[in-house]
């Protein structure tokens, strides 16, 4: 049976381009993106709370001045006992010694009885302590058993009866004292100055206007 090429090229064709068509459009679905679906958003709900204005401070009459804060008083610089003695917290005794001016008194100090040193030290104090007081009162003479005898115990010095003189006149005068083991420094001092005495009680106890030392 001879063979109909005519016949075969003209169904060959269309039915070639009919499945290169159909492939086509398979590839294209293919290469088509799919659109994503787009995920629901949910709402949040949010309260605005308006900030609150501070109050302004009340305002100050012009004529209104502010109260001064209260000032605590300065505490004084000697502090007194129940007795009214003025406990000392300074010491000078040993710088009146080792003063230059004071060379011999300081070479003599060794040659007294360990009592009388006691005794020598304890008035170096008790005038320097008048003296840097304040107010300061500028003694120049001290007797400590002016109106009854001083106690000495080991290193301390109890005085109730002394008389200090200051501005040409004498004052009662008590004091206690006590010194260091060495005999060479005052380590507690506190005293009381009492009134004046009468010139008349002045001879009978051993007071004198005119003397620069007296113990």
């Amino acid at each position: 049976m001879p063979h109909r090429p005519d016949i075969l090229v003209r169904w060959t064709l269309p039915a070639s381009l009919l499945a290169h068509g159909a492939l086509l459009a398979a590839l294209l679905l293919l290469t088509v993106p799919r659109t994503l679906e787009r995920v629901p958003m949910r709402a949040i709900a949010v309260e605005l709370v308006p900030a609150q204005a501070e109050p302004p401070p009340p305002a100050i009459p012009a004529t209104e001045a502010m109260p001064a804060a209260p000032v605590e008083p300065a505490p004084p610089e000697t502090a007194g006992d129940d007795d009214g003695m003025v406990v000392a917290t300074d010491f000078y005794a040993s710088g009146i010694l080792s003063d230059p001016a004071n060379a011999e008194v300081r070479r003599n100090f060794p040659l007294l009885a360990t009592s009388e040193q006691v005794i020598q030290l304890c008035n170096m104090e008790a005038l320097e302590q008048l003296r840097s007081a304040e107010p300061a009162v500028m003694a120049d003479a001290l007797v400590g058993y002016a109106f009854d005898s001083m106690e000495v115990s080991g290193n301390a010095l109890d005085a109730e009866g002394g008389a200090v003189r200051s501005g040409g006149k004498w004052f009662h005068f008590r004091y206690h004292c006590a010194v260091a083991p060495d005999i060479a420094s005052v380590s507690a001092f506190e005293y009381a100055m009492g009134p004046a005495i009468p010139r008349g009680e002045w001879e009978e106890h051993f007071l004198n206007a005119d003397d620069d030392w007296l113990n």
